[in-house]
């Protein structure tokens, strides 16, 4: 019975200990002071999507006044988050694959993928050095990759048609966060 009711303790520990880690990682989005939103438009503004862009740099603050190394430091985070979710999206699509095609078409994209990943992590650790045009170049093959990826897949409207309509927004989304990094790795390093 002691042993019980020790493990059912323990267990609730380790469950309260749990929801306090999630709770401090998941604040609510703090409010960009001026001079920080004036950043972020100065980024932003350069996109294709503003609002995304807008939105990103706006729900990872972890303070108010953030500076250009703290934009590119969460730009370069949520690149590095999304490139490995798309990752793991476009293996799983690939384990599934229907047809030959459709399997070479994958096949070339997560080679994409992991080029763009080795390219992060190696920018990553350019920017945790403080060499900011080394992390630029490591930055510079991603776009290129994706755009092997994009080239290859073709669009055809409606998800029960086309096996990639869900890789063409992730794609769209992953394309954005790494004009993110290249945009104000840009402004960092000038």
């Amino acid at each position: 019975m002691a042993f019980t009711n020790n493990f059912s303790h323990l267990i609730f520990s380790f469950l309260v200990i749990f929801l306090l880690i999630i709770s401090n990682n998941h604040s609510p989005a703090l409010a960009a002071d001026p001079q920080t939103q004036e950043l972020i438009d100065k980024i932003c503004r350069q996109l294709e999507d503003y609002g995304f862009c807008n939105k990103v740099f706006n729900q990872n603050l972890k303070i108010p006044s953030t500076n250009i190394e703290g934009l590119t430091q969460i730009a370069l985070e949520r690149t590095t988050e999304n490139v490995t979710s798309v990752l793991a999206y476009a293996q799983s699509l690939l384990n599934d694959a229907a047809t030959p095609e459709v399997k070479d078409i994958l096949t070339e994209c997560v080679k994409d993928y992991r080029t763009i990943t080795n390219a992060f992590t190696l920018a990553f650790k350019a920017f945790g050095e403080r060499n900011f045009k080394e992390m630029l170049v490591q930055e510079s093959p991603a776009p290129k990759a994706l755009g092997l990826c994009e080239g290859n897949i073709s669009f055809e409207p409606g998800p029960p048609v086309n096996p990639f309509f869900e890789l063409i927004e992730k794609n769209r989304q992953l394309r954005i966060l790494i004009a993110m990094s290249l945009v104000s790795g840009h402004l960092l390093s000038t």
